[in-house]
Formats: structure tokens, sequence, C-alpha cells
């Protein structure tokens, strides 16, 4: 089964510090983290009740573990 959610992943900026953002994560079998997106996601939207449900599924990556993005 491969699947994906939103998760927060903090990630080296040019100057050192951390930065963190929501990410797309997916997963093989085995729930096994496959890989995630380059970027960090900006919603953008039709409708605001569209945007309002995206910005919701995107809450619940804030109650699950942070990931740490690793470079190549």
């Amino acid at each position: 089964m491969v699947y994906w959610n939103y998760r927060i992943m903090k990630r080296n900026n040019s100057e050192g510090q951390f930065e963190f953002g929501i990410y797309e994560v997916h997963y093989g079998d085995n729930y096994n983290i496959e890989g995630w997106t380059e970027n960090p996601l900006t919603p953008a939207h039709e409708s605001v009740e569209s945007l309002n449900s995206e910005l919701t599924r995107m809450m619940t990556a804030l109650e699950k573990e942070t990931l740490t993005y690793e470079e190549d």
C-alpha cells in the first residue's frame, strides 16, 4: 500500500538555522517513508471553502512527530 500525508519537517537554511514547513511525505509498504516534496507547500485553491479544507488537513501535521529534512 502506498500513501502520503502532510508532515512538519525541519530543514537547515543557508544560514545554518532550522526552518519548519509543511511537506507532503510519501510512504511505501510497512509505512516506511519513501520520500517527500522538495519544498514546503503553499496552498492555493479556487475557493475559500476548498482552501479551508486543505488547511484543515495540513493542521493534522501538527499532531505528528516533526521530521528532519535530509539533503541527498
